[in-house]
């Protein structure tokens, strides 16, 4: 899973589905809906990279994921070249493949009471890569919290599976913080503009 699924995060929502019996056309919507950032981080990159071949480009694309993202962006250099984006990419990839195999080497030896203990590591995890988004960002508290609402509530109520209730929240809570922040854009410029013509 790890050689073709490289993202973390959707690796461990993906297992988690699965233990839960969700349809697999869920798990991949979901997968999609969680990675979708990473259309935004290609189409930034794309400006930043030297010229290259499409072909070549769908290759390290591949590649692309938060880490690789941050390290390339924040290049001094004014143009990245190709063949340091395949060495971040590949470096990256190669880390991550190679220690989920060790991982799994060792979680299996270790004793049935620090394996279950282990399941625990997956909520942390999700807290570790929530938690220093939402320092100092009020927009990704607002998501995070409403999302958590809504899923909670049709979770508890019956009203939709698993799978359904987190695709539902993610986009219900996008939808819902988005048009609040378009909302109070739009009634701040039109204060702004009355303020000019006062």
């Amino acid at each position: 899973m790890s050689i073709f699924v490289y993202a973390g995060a959707s690796q461990y929502m993906a297992l988690s589905l699965i233990a839960s019996g969700v349809v697999p056309f869920l798990i991949v919507t979901n997968t999609f809906v969680v990675n979708i950032r990473h259309f935004l981080m290609s189409a930034s990159l794309n400006v930043k990279m030297d010229r290259a071949p499409k072909w070549l480009k769908a290759i390290y694309a591949f590649g692309v994921t938060d880490e690789s993202f941050s390290v390339l962006a924040t290049s001094k250099e004014e143009k990245v070249s190709t063949p340091f984006a395949f060495g971040v990419m590949l470096i990256a990839y190669g880390s991550w493949v190679s220690f989920t195999a060790i991982g799994h080497m060792i979680g299996a030896n270790l004793p049935l009471f620090l394996q279950a203990a282990m399941s625990i590591a997956l909520y942390a995890m999700f807290i570790g890569l929530l938690v220093p988004s939402m320092k100092g960002n009020r927009k990704v508290v607002m998501l995070a919290g409403l999302a958590a609402a809504i899923h909670s509530i049709l979770h508890v109520t019956g009203a939709l599976s698993t799978g359904w209730s987190i695709l539902a929240a993610t986009l219900l809570s996008s939808i819902v913080v988005e048009l609040f922040y378009v909302h109070g854009r739009k009634t701040a410029e039109t204060m702004y503009k009355r303020e000019e013509e006062a």
